[in-house]
């Protein structure tokens, strides 16, 4: 590793997490004050997950050799379409730009935000900066904590995080998949149905996840075709797994999508069809009191106090007939009836 950062502090207060990983295949967590030490040792490989939003961290990018100024760029500006792709620079490195879950504190299955992670993927080096809390990298350090990880290189390191990431992808299509399935039991029961705007808001998160991380699916294939001359058999057969994982994922974010679109219609045709037989019902009702309210509203005129109404009766009863068979004529020229 380069000794200039070796030489320059590190900035501690805006570390996460740091993890070490030696030849054995043990790792251990880093202390903060140790990980300048812990970048010049070559006997160990280093995780380092930073908070970009600190500002230390900030100025750190700028000045740090590992990561390359097109890079740095690109994370001030924001973007955050999902990529992965090679670098020439820093002996080959792997660039990773992927959306992950934001970690919603005290929530289980919620509806939780989509954010930013970005990665530079060293042979011996890997550093990860978000600007919020994200449940991957969370997930991953709480298992290297507790010993349930032990990666033997950052690569295979690599490959948990991206499977990590797709375990919470599936669990919470499997949550959605459940309503949808809850949805469409009340539907063919009959059963009250839910408010237009609770499947609507399936429908968008599916839509917002399909948007996503579909284009990961393009990012993976160009890296599988083309990944860093250090990855190995195994880890380019990981890569293909984690390719055929990410298409059947994304085919579940589409099915969830067409489901919820379909039964919207369902929805739709049911609400149409109670609009209808409220309607039939009213025609009804109205067909029925029409001889009624006719023979109440003419019996009931009273003409005799009427100035030039006299004794008119006959022609008050004309003039209603032509007053109707013009309505009706009109409506039949205008093609209403």
């Amino acid at each position: 590793m380069p000794q200039e950062i070796v030489t320059k502090p590190f900035p501690v207060a805006g570390v996460v997490f740091a993890w070490a990983i030696t030849e054995s295949g043990k790792g251990f967590e880093i202390p903060l004050f140790e990980i300048t030490h812990a970048l010049g040792n070559p006997e160990i490989s280093v995780w380092l997950h930073l908070n970009l939003s600190n500002s230390q961290i900030q100025r750190w990018l700028v000045d740090t050799p590992f990561i390359p100024e097109r890079v740095v760029e690109m994370i001030q500006e924001g973007v955050n379409l999902s990529r992965l792709e090679r670098i020439e620079k820093l002996n080959d490195c792997l660039l990773m730009v992927m959306n992950d879950f934001q970690q919603e504190f005290g929530e289980e299955g919620g509806d939780a935000g989509l954010g930013t992670l970005w990665a530079i993927v060293t042979p011996r080096l890997m550093i990860s900066l978000r600007n919020n809390p994200l449940r991957t990298t969370d997930t991953l350090r709480a298992d290297l904590r507790n010993g349930q990880l032990n990666p033997a290189s950052i690569i295979e390191l690599f490959h948990e995080l991206l499977d990590l990431r797709a375990e919470h992808l599936r669990s919470l299509l499997v949550h959605l998949s459940e309503n949808m399935d809850a949805l469409e039991e009340n539907l063919l029961r009959g059963k009250d149905f839910p408010e237009h705007e609770n499947l609507g808001r399936i429908r968008i998160q599916c839509s917002r996840l399909r948007r996503h991380f579909s284009p990961e699916l393009v990012a993976l294939h160009r890296l599988v075709k083309r990944p860093p001359y250090w990855f190995g058999d195994e880890d380019k057969n990981r890569l293909v797994d984690d390719l055929d994982l990410l298409s059947y994922l994304a085919q579940e974010i589409s099915s969830l999508y067409d489901r919820a679109k379909v039964l919207q219609d369902e929805q739709a045709a049911h609400v149409a069809e109670f609009n209808a037989k409220n309607l039939q019902i009213l025609s009804v009702m109205t067909v029925i009191f029409l001889p009624m309210t006719l023979l109440t509203g003419i019996m009931g005129m009273n003409m005799e106090d009427l100035p030039g109404l006299r004794g008119s009766f006959y022609e008050v009863m004309t003039l209603m007939s032509i007053a109707g068979a013009s309505v009706y004529g009109a409506l039949k020229v205008k093609r209403i009836i």
